[in-house]
């Protein structure tokens, strides 16, 4: 008999869960019970600002992240900052992704995605607002201390571009395109952690005497550019400037971040792209709760084979 059991079941799951004339008439069923066509699923072309904001979001918060590393000589040498100062800015951000990490998908299950991204783009304004105080109001010999601030402030918002990129993959786009999403908007992420390497020496330029061959660039004077030094101007006064226009382009780029997600960015698209977009998730927890209750009942059954009838 129990082996017999066995065989049945294995049949059983042998059977396909959609028939052909089932598939033909129904695709899926929502969370609502209601049967969706195939007509119904389409996707919009608001999908493509979707995947510019979200792509542009995570790019902003790689190159804060990684700001001070390529200019960490200059600050070290004119504004006295050493280099534990320097790590600790860029150790900020793994450290601080952990309670965001955490935070995102509670506050994702109990409001909605625009919720999250909104407030993450706020967040990233806020720390963009506190690099314009450091360049107006504050005096630089305090910059330590706010970017100290908008640091933490930016690793805590990286959790939503690194965690939320199947969510908008999922909900947004189409099967043939999920890859190409989740392609840019890896890509940028990673773009993003590399242009202070080209961005930062060009406005902070290390200075060096006896230089031959210099040529004028923007946001400089008597630039060389394969030495990326400068020839002149080695007063304070002049990499002060070179900060200023430094903090000025992250906190625009920061700013930009909430006001593109501001503009638009819904949490569901209004036609769903597939069926996996409005198909309903399992609740993990009561799943997991609801297993753990299964196997307590299945202990606490008596044996299948008591020990005096049990085939040899």
């Amino acid at each position: 008999y129990f082996i017999q059991s066995n065989l049945s079941m294995a049949d059983n799951e042998r059977q396909r869960l959609i028939t052909d004339n089932s598939s033909n008439e129904h695709l899926h069923r929502t969370s609502h019970s209601q049967v969706i066509s195939r007509e119904a699923f389409r996707a919009t072309p608001a999908r493509w600002y979707i995947l510019f904001a979200f792509c542009y979001m995570g790019m902003i918060q790689g190159f804060i992240g990684n700001a001070w590393g390529p200019v960490a000589a200059v600050m070290k040498n004119r504004f006295d900052w050493d280099d534990g100062r320097t790590s600790l800015l860029a150790l900020w951000v793994p450290v601080a992704f952990v309670p965001g990490a955490i935070m995102f998908p509670w506050v994702t299950e109990w409001t909605n995605m625009r919720f999250v991204v909104v407030g993450n783009g706020a967040l990233m304004a806020i720390a963009g607002a506190l690099k314009i105080l450091s360049v107006t109001v504050i005096p630089l010999s305090y910059l330590i201390i706010t970017s100290h601030i908008a640091h933490i402030i930016n690793g805590v918002c990286g959790a939503v571009p690194f965690s939320g990129v199947m969510y908008i993959t999922v909900n947004w786009f189409p099967t043939k395109e999920r890859i190409v999403a989740t392609g840019l908007i890896m890509a940028t992420l990673n773009t993003g952690i590399a242009i202070p390497f080209l961005l930062g020496p060009h406005i902070i330029p290390e200075p060096q005497e006896n230089l031959t061959s210099p040529i004028n660039l923007p946001f400089s004077r008597n630039y060389h550019f394969l030495d990326n030094v400068v020839e002149e101007d080695h007063d304070q006064a002049f990499f002060e400037q070179r900060l200023r226009y430094y903090l000025w382009i992250q906190a625009v780029s920061m700013i930009l971040c909430f006001v593109f997600v501001i503009v638009y960015f819904p949490s569901r698209p209004q036609f769903a792209p597939t069926a996996s977009a409005v198909t309903a998730r399992l609740d993990i927890m009561q799943e997991t709760g609801d297993h753990a209750s299964q196997s307590k009942d299945r202990t606490s059954h008596p044996p299948l084979f008591p020990n005096d009838h049990r085939p040899p």
